[in-house]
């Protein structure tokens, strides 16, 4: 205890801590809305506008000093720290979900869902710092229905990887073509090989999957194929 500061100073610092401990499990709970927001008021919090929630998953005292500096609250839930933030987020190298903002304690509570589930993606795929769930909200739809989407990946790419000549090319040149946009151009530089290359492997991955990629529903199906597979191979590693 700080030599300048009085035992009775403390410990009405102490009981303002517990007290926003108590309503930050409040907003993330089920209790009534406007018995959440009486107490926010109470303690001089404003909830009524657009929130955030940040999810980090590593819990530290580095992490909950950096975060109370930004955060109208913050505190450790279920081996998380969660952080209700507005405005600026505040970045770190650990690994966070992030929640689209929110109106009100509802709102509050659907970014604190959605920055659980940014979380779980990026702990998966191995990504660092904070992740918006908007950028990850496509792995975190297919992701739901595990045996679903480890049928459409070994449907979809098993021809491609059990070719033991191009497999691995064929699935990282197909990645990266998606990823620049359908450009072989692009797709060439990235990969560091011959435009020719490019058109002969996406001509292969078209023959062995069956796949038309000039039709936008087949290249949406092996997308969805590849990005689930970084998914099933995250969770096998």
């Amino acid at each position: 205890m700080p030599e300048n500061e009085s035992p009775e100073i403390v410990l009405t610092a102490l009981r303002a801590e517990q007290a926003r401990i108590v309503l930050l499990d409040q907003v993330l709970s089920q209790a009534p809305p406007e018995q959440v927001m009486e107490h926010a008021t109470d303690l001089g919090i404003e909830l009524g506008g657009r929130r955030s929630v940040l999810v980090v998953g590593t819990v530290s005292t580095a992490v909950l000093e950096r975060l109370r500096d930004a955060a109208l609250l913050v505190g450790v839930r279920s081996g998380t720290v969660v952080a209700i933030v507005s405005g600026r987020v505040p970045r770190g190298a650990e690994t966070a979900g992030l929640g689209r903002p929110g109106l009100g304690v509802t709102g509050i509570r659907t970014s604190f869902g959605e920055a659980e589930r940014a979380l779980e993606v990026a702990s998966r795929l191995r990504l660092r710092g904070v992740v918006p769930f908007a950028d990850v909200l496509p792995e975190a739809l297919i992701g739901q229905d595990r045996e679903t989407l480890r049928e459409l990946v070994e449907l979809t790419l098993e021809p491609l990887q059990s070719n033991r000549q191009g497999g691995p090319h064929y699935i990282e040149t197909a990645t990266t073509w998606l990823q620049e946009g359908l450009s072989v151009a692009a797709t060439a530089r990235a990969l560091h090989v011959h435009e020719r290359t490019v058109r002969y492997r996406l001509a292969r991955i078209a023959k062995l999957t069956s796949l038309d990629l000039q039709h936008a529903d087949d290249r949406f199906r092996l997308e969805l194929a590849l990005r689930g597979a970084r998914l099933l191979d995250a969770e096998s590693d």
